[in-house]
């Protein structure tokens, strides 16, 4: 009977993993294909925006979805919303392969932004319903490394898919997602507190009454704005960076593809480390080392024209902003009530993907006035005053409660 628990726990928490990676599949896959698409429907008007967004859009689409599905969890079930991700991820996004039409592959995009939205409020919140302490914090740190990992995978795959077969068969590699279905029906099972939950005739307006009433608001916020700042400034690095590497300091592609891999892979390895990490330091410290550490990778990526200080500055920030997710996703489920647990950790994705959404667009104005390496100077003095900010109220908290190991007062 232990042994079959003990399988069962096993193939929870690598299903739970596993579909980590289809986020990062979800954009990652798609981006080297890009240009190709462009040049396949440019006949099209705005062919060139158009296969942009097909990368793009879905993030959009995230944004709404992301707390619908937290509502949606708290007041009914976990499982068959992680089942309906999945299902409409492999079915609707890889039937883009049939498509002629970019309006027709757009829609399907949307359905990639439904599914997206709904796995990645889904899987964090089951982690947090069946895991609790180290473990919690440990599978949090393993998620995230999911998603970053796939993140390497993805880039590679998809560069090598595009230029064997041609792009269009990038997106039966979606259907792959179907794999995971009768992983989630074996593994998978209802958590207590969902079914509990679900009987309860709590309405949305209610609920966010309740919310801000019973727990720490001000704490979510802040939660949620870290997020936005952590992952817009991420993002710099993905889409300014390698102008700067091919204009500046005139690296070639694959040199600009190593670069970005390595930044994938660099967070894995920082992600994984989070459930160690969080034993020895609080949330807020983690947040502000995260913080402090891509500050100074921006900072030395614009001090040096030169590729491996640049290359090591980027790496810089990759360390930083490894742990921010994990360490978000967790510190929110630490300080809300079980009952709001969805809606709470829907707040982390809608913002994360925020960002990523406004990235392409929030650099721009800096640009224009500062130049593409005052841009990211700028973004790096930010990050640093961010990373004081956070010091100065765990050192504050710390000597107000010294004793104190709660949520709220220790991080």
């Amino acid at each position: 009977m232990s042994t079959n628990n003990s399988s069962i726990s096993y193939g929870r928490v690598v299903t739970l993993l596993l579909i980590g990676l289809v986020p990062a599949f979800s954009g990652a896959l798609i981006n080297p294909t890009i240009p190709a698409i462009q040049n396949t429907f440019s006949h099209v008007p705005n062919s060139e925006t158009l296969a942009q967004l097909v990368s793009s859009l879905s993030a959009w689409i995230v944004l709404v979805v992301a707390p619908l599905t937290g509502y949606l969890l708290d007041r009914y079930a976990r499982k068959p919303i992680l089942l309906l991700g999945i299902i409409t991820y492999g079915v609707g996004t890889s039937v883009a392969f049939f498509l002629d039409s970019i309006y027709l592959i757009l829609l399907t995009r949307v359905l990639d932004g439904i599914a997206v939205g709904s796995l990645m409020v889904t899987v964090p919140t089951l982690i947090a319903d069946y895991y609790t302490g180290s473990r919690r914090e440990s599978i949090m740190g393993y998620f995230s490394a999911a998603s970053s990992g796939g993140g390497v995978v993805a880039a590679m795959l998809g560069g090598y898919i595009a230029s064997t077969l041609g792009w269009r068969y990038i997106f039966l590699v979606f259907a792959g997602a179907l794999l995971f279905v009768p992983l989630i029906i074996r593994y998978i099972s209802e958590p207590e507190v969902s079914q509990q939950t679900s009987e309860d005739e709590v309405g949305r307006i209610e609920a966010a009454i309740n919310i801000v009433r019973e727990n720490p608001a001000w704490l979510l916020i802040s939660i949620y704005l870290l997020v936005l700042i952590g992952m817009l400034t991420t993002n710099l690095i993905q889409i300014e960076v390698p102008f700067y590497l091919t204009g500046v300091l005139g690296v070639d592609g694959s040199t600009v593809g190593f670069t970005l891999s390595s930044v994938f892979a660099v967070a894995f390895v920082m992600a994984s480390l989070y459930g160690r990490i969080k034993q020895y330091l609080p949330h807020i410290a983690i947040m502000a080392l995260s913080f402090s550490i891509a500050a100074a990778g921006f900072i030395v990526i614009t001090l040096v024209e030169s590729f491996w200080p640049v290359y090591f500055g980027v790496l810089g920030s990759a360390v930083g902003f490894g742990v921010f997710l994990p360490t978000a996703n967790d510190w929110v489920a630490s300080v809300v009530d079980k009952r709001y647990r969805g809606r709470a950790l829907s707040g982390v994705t809608m913002f994360m993907y925020g960002g990523f959404a406004l990235s392409p667009f929030v650099p721009n104005p800096i640009i224009d006035q500062f130049g593409r390496v005052g841009m990211l100077r700028i973004a790096g003095l930010f990050l640093a005053v961010v990373a004081a900010v956070l010091y100065v109220l765990w050192l504050v908290n710390r000597s107000r409660s010294p004793r104190a190991e709660a949520p709220v007062a220790g991080d």
